[in-house]
């Protein structure tokens, strides 16, 4: 409100300063020739008329670009500000059920299977901050483009397999329907570890972002030059204004569907990163709020990969 109140005022300044010089200009005219005849001629007119318009608009640029500066800043201060909050409470959560858990086989008498679902939780609690604690690092880094990679020969169907078995107490626990769709199992060099944390990241947001029951269908295909994998889940969706920011650092996605849901903004942006240095494409598709999404990892065939 204060930018627009500067910029109108400004405009309004101008807009009265050039309306008095035009009617006041044969009054000034009639004075200057009592003066000095040649003090004002029609060329030094016009010429002090666009000095003071130049002028003008060079303030009002000026005021502009602070702004746009400003704004971003405030932006970059605010989503830092929510990355704080939100990877506190990431943290204090798994934490806080370790250490029940824990005081809860210390202090009291436990059957063998109750000891077992306990470091179940423990361990699926572990991984959560582990994961988050990848993030946080990867983020860190000044240039996550510039990651070294630590490529060997991967087979993708079967590593598809291995993480989709990892993440089954959370799908149970959700009561989520996974279906894995393997149309081929080509054998890709990529760093293992790091395109682990691509498909942690968008299972996990599958599993977030949904309500419980849903089904999500994750399909690998080839298409052109590239094999895909998609990750189809019947979520929340997305709007069209989200499409382009999910996968900006910090950035979550604000609704009444989405306010409580936990997370620390990082997890898409790093996965993107990853795609990228893989010379593979990360993008999302959503037909709306409520429709669900397909975010789809492309790694392009030309690296090297056999059926």
């Amino acid at each position: 409100m204060v930018f627009i109140g500067v910029q109108i005022a400004w405009i309004v300044l101008m807009a009265v300063w050039i309306n008095w010089y035009l009617e006041n200009n044969l009054s000034i005219q009639k004075f200057a020739q009592k003066l000095r005849p040649d003090l004002f001629t029609a060329e030094v007119e016009w010429l002090i008329l666009f000095e003071g318009c130049f002028l003008m608009l060079l303030i009002l640029s000026g005021v502009y670009v602070i702004f746009v500066y400003w704004n971003k800043q405030n932006r970059l201060n605010q989503m830092q500000s929510n990355f704080v909050s939100s990877v506190s409470h990431e943290l204090k959560s798994p934490l806080a059920s370790i250490q029940l858990y824990l005081e809860t086989l210390k202090y009291q008498d436990v059957s063998k299977e109750e000891t077992k679902d306990f470091i179940e939780i423990m361990l699926s609690d572990t991984a959560r901050l582990s994961g988050l604690i990848e993030n946080i690092l990867q983020s860190s880094k000044t240039d996550p483009k510039s990651m070294e990679l630590q490529t060997q020969k991967v087979d993708l169907g079967q590593f598809l397999s291995e993480v989709v078995k990892d993440h089954k107490r959370q799908f149970e626990e959700k009561k989520c329907e996974v279906k894995l769709q393997l149309e081929a199992s080509p054998i890709v060099t990529v760093d293992k570890k790091a395109l682990q944390i691509v498909f942690n990241n968008l299972i996990g947001n599958a599993l977030r972002y949904s309500p419980s029951g849903s089904s999500l269908k994750i399909h690998l295909h080839r298409m052109g030059r590239f094999w895909d994998v998609d990750f189809a889940d019947k979520g929340f969706g997305f709007d069209k204004k989200d499409l382009n920011r999910v996968f900006k650092k910090f950035y979550r996605v604000q609704n009444e569907d989405t306010q409580n849901i936990e997370g620390a903004g990082l997890g898409l942006f790093i996965s993107r990163e990853i795609v990228k240095n893989h010379k593979g494409r990360l993008r999302v598709m959503s037909s709306g709020r409520g429709q669900g999404s397909v975010f789809t990892v492309s790694l392009p065939v030309s690296r090297g990969l056999t059926v």
